[in-house]
């Protein structure tokens, strides 16, 4: 920012003020008006607006602007940045045409949501349907900034990509989204009611997220979709549609001995419990070699993989294998074929122990101690037709039989072992029909967007949003999600050098608004 000051009023502009369109002046609610240097993404930016006119353009500069916010969320010291990143939000879209737009909390102590409507501008508002739009600006730590290229904080041109943390997960795609809307409401073609919920906390579990939005219901009426663009093309060139993910369970196992500090292993071993060993023998008993998970009952409900799938999914991989030689997924050759891979991370359930911590403060380096206590980090990737609390369960008692036998076949110690079990249930698996109509819609306007012959690959995801698979219940009957992937495979969202694709970017927004444009013609507000 090259600097700020205070107005008597409330300055919702925003706009270049030199020739050279190297500077943004961006007003806020609260009377501030900001003043910020772009020059960094104005040659993209100009190749945007010969190409898109003054709306890609605008759309562009609000990005750099969005992108500057260092909307970490769960860091108590950013949390300002994470406020001031949900003002700028709903300023924009105040000034894009919303008919409201505010910020809505029911947990103080949390990110608010980003509260936006764009009313039909044709028909009765009580005969239009509504549409659910899900989206969050908060973003995840910048890592190592001397892995990143450009600054990950201000956003950056180079070869037909923007880079910076969020231009892909997910403020490029939530101002994409916006700016759909606003171009089909100022042109009067907006024909359903669009709400906006964008979270300040999905990096972070959501946290507040569910509380708030039942607190004000009211707010979102009755949607029948709810659309998202939170996923990734399989590649680089073909677009996708995604219909499925996987849920998610997090685990802490932790083992714990009575006395409160390390001992030395030349005075004490033999005499003492370890708490590393006994966690290593628990943490050996939870998958076996082949990667099948060791939880009694744990596959029981999963569903059979049906001959359609196993035919589909060759059909999509030899479509990929010809077409995305160049892409990740393809170019590393996975072991036992790129089929048996994406069954591996789409359809089948998985184990991770991510990391072990033991209380030693000494030094890496030194070998002599034996910890107090030993703690592991564990999650679990469910499929259909699992329940997330019966493969809690499960996960719980298998890990307390296996501690209970190990502390029983152990001789008499100086001290004794104990076991803390955290196990959360995080995120439900989600499955939407492809051949709904509503997906046959989203189809439609991608192929006729990209100029396609043939419909876009419809994919799964192996990771987990835990809003969409809730907001679906919570909407129900009415509500289907669909998942509209902006981004390649490459955009190294959560990595150093994030990055999208201008074209990825704009098309984007040219689909949203081509598929929101012809959404009535599917969805209603009959029951």
């Amino acid at each position: 920012s090259l600097g700020q000051i205070k107005t008597t009023g409330s300055v919702l502009a925003i706009t270049t003020i030199d020739e050279c369109d190297v500077h943004l002046v961006a007003g806020h609610a609260d009377g501030s008006v900001g003043f910020w240097d772009v020059a960094g993404i104005m040659g993209e930016v100009k190749v945007v607006e010969k190409r898109e006119g003054k709306p890609g353009r605008r759309m562009m500069q609000a990005l750099a602007q969005w992108v500057r916010f260092r909307s970490v969320s769960g860091v108590p010291e950013l949390q300002p940045e994470c406020r001031r990143a949900a003002r700028f939000l709903r300023d924009l879209m105040l000034q894009l045409g919303a008919s409201d737009a505010r910020l809505v909390s029911s947990t103080p102590t949390n990110n608010p949501i980003v509260y936006g409507r764009f009313d039909a501008t044709q028909g009765p508002l009580e005969t239009r349907p509504t549409v659910f739009v899900y989206g969050h600006y908060d973003v995840m730590p910048s890592g190592d900034d001397a892995r990143w290229e450009s600054p990950p904080f201000e956003m950056t041109g180079r070869d037909g990509y923007v880079y910076g943390r969020g231009v892909s997960d997910d403020k490029g795609p939530v101002l994409a989204t916006l700016f759909a809307v606003s171009e089909l409401h100022a042109a009067g073609l907006l024909d359903i009611s669009v709400v906006f919920c964008i979270e300040g906390e999905e990096e972070h579990g959501s946290v507040g997220l569910y509380e708030t939005i039942a607190a004000h219901r009211t707010l979102f009426g009755v949607p029948r979709l709810v659309l998202l663009s939170s996923s990734y093309w399989l590649g680089e060139s073909t677009p996708c549609l995604t219909y499925g993910m996987r849920g998610s369970i997090r685990a802490t196992v932790r083992v714990e001995t009575s006395r409160n500090a390390d001992v030395h292993s030349g005075v004490w071993g033999g005499a003492v419990n370890e708490p590393l060993t006994c966690l290593a023998h628990i943490l050996a008993q939870l998958v076996d070699p082949s990667g099948r998970v060791l939880v009694p009952g744990f596959h029981d409900e999963v569903r059979p993989v049906e001959e359609s799938e196993r035919e589909a999914m060759k059909d999509l991989v030899s479509f990929v294998s010809a077409r995305e030689k160049q892409a990740p997924v393809v170019a590393t050759k996975p072991v036992g074929g790129l089929d048996r891979q994406l069954m591996q991370r789409w359809r089948q359930p998985a184990l991770t122990i991510h990391h072990v911590d033991v209380s030693t403060v000494a030094a890496p380096s030194n070998a002599t101690l034996v910890p107090a206590a030993a703690q592991a980090s564990v999650s679990v990737r469910v499929v259909p037709d699992q329940s997330l609390e019966d493969i809690a369960d499960k996960l719980k008692s298998h890990v307390e039989e296996i501690f209970d036998t190990f502390v029983g076949k152990r001789p008499a110690m100086l001290d004794e072992l104990s076991l803390r079990l955290d196990v959360k249930p995080i995120a439900n698996w989600w499955l939407a029909d492809p051949l709904a109509p509503v997906y046959r819609a989203a189809s439609k306007a991608i192929r006729e967007e990209w100029g396609m012959d043939s419909d876009p690959l419809l994919i799964r995801e192996g990771g987990s949003i835990p809003a969409v698979p809730w907001l679906e219940s919570f909407f129900a009957p009415h509500a289907i999600a669909v998942n509209l992937p902006m981004g390649q495979s490459s955009d190294n969202a959560h990595l150093d050098n994030e990055r999208i694709s201008l074209e990825n970017l704009l098309r984007g927004r040219q689909v949203v608004w081509r598929l929101l444009r012809d959404i009535s013609k599917v969805i209603t507000t009959k029951d």
